[in-house]
């Protein structure tokens, strides 16, 4: 669909299996995926030796709990930064997700690393409705605290679910969409109807899908009704040069069709990183992605 040239779907949505790296190991695509969760945990245990402050909320039932990173520096009515881990709806937590927050920190945000609940435990479907349940929490948060500014980021599946929020007239009103600065989309998958369908991504079909489904909850072809009310927010689609020809072209189809409703919509394909060390690298102050990350806030 994406991608016509690639007889092996299964390859195309394991974006494992596209990295550079570890090339010297037998098997690299399980090579990357062991590093990565060997060196965001690292990054996790990290923060305790940063001054950094960590407030444990709760939003829900289940694993439905945020993270909210801050430290003695950060100032009051901080801008707010919320993170959305990926996984394909079915695995990782928080423990995976916080090597974003040491420079963001430092940048002077309030950095919120949410867990959500995971399949087959709920349906994709259901977890959609609970994640604009977390929409609803996030907002009431930043208006309890003061916040003026949110910046949200999703990677891969959470990217997936950040959409959600384009498409929530019911909990995110214009005065709310007012609020985000910007919404960063890594690497996410916007079409469902060829994933659902493959026994590696949705065995035994633990994401509840059929074909009615898997196009309703599809990014890519929902209709955008509310445009007008985000005309101040910066919505920016990126996607790793290592991520397999299905993720980069779902990631450009997805930002044309942003851009075509009318949202102020940008993409990017960052050169050399992969899937997964486009985030391993949200820990280093430097990294190419902390200062695209630095230069949106500075737009």
């Amino acid at each position: 669909m994406y991608n016509s040239k690639s007889q092996d779907l299964d390859r195309e949505y394991f974006p494992s299996y596209h990295t550079t790296r570890f090339q010297n190991e037998p098997e690299p695509n399980l090579a990357v995926v062991d590093h990565f969760m060997k060196i965001t945990q690292q990054h996790e245990r990290d923060l305790k030796n940063q001054g950094i402050i960590v407030e444990n909320l709760r939003y829900g039932e289940g694993r439905r709990v945020v993270d909210v990173f801050s430290d003695n520096n950060t100032p009051n009515q901080s801008p707010l930064f919320v993170f959305v881990h990926g996984g394909y709806w079915q695995m990782l937590d928080k423990s995976n997700s916080c090597s974003i927050v040491g420079p963001l920190v430092r940048q002077g945000f309030r950095v919120a690393v949410m867990d959500y609940n995971l399949c087959p435990s709920v349906t994709l479907e259901k977890l959609m409705t609970e994640f604009s349940q977390f929409l609803e929490w996030i907002f009431r948060y930043a208006e309890l605290t003061h916040v003026m500014e949110i910046t949200f980021a999703g990677h891969s599946a959470g990217a997936h679910l950040l959409a959600r929020i384009l498409n929530s007239p019911d909990v995110v009103s214009p005065q709310r969409s007012q609020m985000c600065w910007a919404l960063i989309f890594m690497c996410g998958v916007y079409d469902l109807r060829e994933l659902y369908n493959l026994e590696s991504v949705n065995p035994k079909n633990i994401l509840g899908l059929d074909g009615r489904k898997a196009e309703g909850l599809s990014p890519m072809l929902w209709t955008y009704t509310n445009v007008g009310s985000w005309r101040s927010t910066r919505i920016h689609v990126v996607v790793a040069e290592h991520d397999s020809g299905t993720f980069i072209g779902q990631s450009r189809r997805f930002s044309e069709v942003l851009s075509n409703a009318g949202f102020h919509t940008t993409f990017k394909v960052f050169a050399k990183y992969d899937h997964f060390d486009i985030i391993e690298e949200t820990a280093i102050d430097e990294s190419e992605i902390v200062r695209y990350l630095r230069n949106i806030r500075n737009e």
